[in-house]
């Protein structure tokens, strides 16, 4: 199974909350040094997954983006070559001037709130994988603090 770095912050965090009180102190913990510092290994590998996996989440985005554009051309082309098939008469290109036009306000209508949705969708997965990855960081430096005071 592959570990995440919630799931190693969470072996920090049951390392800790399992330690004996250091002498003299009600904050001050002792933990196994080489248990942590083989978490904190374990984290740092973890690292480039979690690079990965946002490097994939950016690569999908961008599939979404041009999946979107693709569509939006073929609706715009199937609109203009629709509109080039109705007869000349004035009414009725007037009539196909104006779908065609509705169906192209639509593509883009369509075009824009994918893109929108896909880079929401892309920033909230990368803004959540960065939080996670200072919080591990932050629990990191904390417990590697307390290390190097003990």
């Amino acid at each position: 199974m592959e570990e995440t770095i919630e799931m190693l912050t969470n072996a920090i965090e049951s390392e800790v909350l399992k330690a004996k009180n250091a002498p003299f102190s009600r904050t001050d913990i002792v933990v196994n040094k080489n248990t942590m510092l083989e978490i904190i290994n374990r984290l740092r590998s973890n690292y480039p997954i979690a690079l990965k996996e946002a490097g994939e989440i950016t690569k999908k985005r961008d599939e979404i983006i041009a999946e979107a554009q693709d569509y939006a051309n073929r609706v715009m082309d199937d609109a203009e070559a629709k509109a080039k098939a109705l007869v000349a008469d004035t009414e009725i290109v007037k009539k196909a001037q104006e779908q065609a036009a509705q169906i192209q306000a639509e593509a883009e209508d369509n075009y824009r709130k994918m893109d929108y949705e896909a880079r929401s969708l892309a920033f909230s997965i990368l803004d959540n994988s960065e939080k996670a990855m200072r919080e591990g960081l932050a629990t990191i430096n904390d417990r590697k603090r307390k290390l190097v005071e003990n």
